[in-house]
């Protein structure tokens, strides 16, 4: 069948040539008559050319497999990656004296400091119900459709706690370095701890901390 239709297409092409020949058609006729077979032949060979339709999405494409996975997240290098962040992040806070700053500074705003550091320890509490109590023991999965509650009250705390501890490090660092350390002790120490160490560490390593540092701030 598809012999035939090249071989109709063939003849009559020829006839077009031997009407322009003969001076009853033109070349723009017959230009035009071979653009329109060629947009005949692209347009019919994908079909016929078809094969049973494979499995896939609703397109007809097959289905992209996924991307091979990474290392694990107890891997060494990941650690290794991990621990170079959270000791690269702290090293920069050291060498800014943030820490003793925050104790004995003077141009820090201890008010808003504490309201900062009040909101964090709420966060902490309400991670700790949800993760050790309600997932550990009562086995419900740690979600928002669940805790829509707890989710909620956690967003309005991490603002507060951002806002806060923004107000007590910007007279002494200014609006942008002060903007850098957050997101450098956000990324570079609470993720990667989150990422590095499991739910029941992260709780009493915070509680530890935490313990500490109010026997400091004074």
């Amino acid at each position: 069948r598809e012999q035939k239709h090249q071989q109709q297409r063939l003849l009559l092409l020829l006839g077009w040539v031997q009407c322009v020949v003969e001076g009853k058609a033109t070349i723009v006729g017959l230009y035009h008559r071979v653009v329109e077979m060629n947009l005949d032949l692209e347009q019919s060979a994908p079909l016929r050319r078809r094969g049973p339709r494979p499995e896939g999405n609703d397109d007809g494409m097959p289905m992209i497999p996924p991307p091979p996975p990474g290392l694990p997240p107890r891997h060494p290098l990941q650690l290794m990656k991990r621990t170079a962040i959270m000791g690269g992040t702290l090293y920069a806070m050291h060498d800014i004296n943030l820490f003793h700053n925050i104790i004995h500074s003077p141009e820090i705003k201890h008010e808003w400091f504490k309201i900062g550091l009040a909101s964090s320890i709420a966060i902490m509490a309400i991670k700790a119900y949800l993760e050790l109590y309600q997932g550990k023991k009562n086995k419900k999965k740690v979600e928002y459709e669940n805790f829509r509650a707890a989710t909620h009250a956690s967003i309005v705390l991490i603002l507060i706690a951002w806002i806060s501890f923004h107000k007590s490090l910007s007279p002494l660092y200014g609006g942008f370095k002060t903007m850098l350390i957050m997101i450098g002790f956000g990324f570079g120490v609470l993720l990667q701890a989150a990422l590095m160490i499991p739910v029941w560490g992260q709780n009493l390593l915070s509680f530890v901390i935490l313990t500490f540092f109010l026997q400091q701030y004074k």
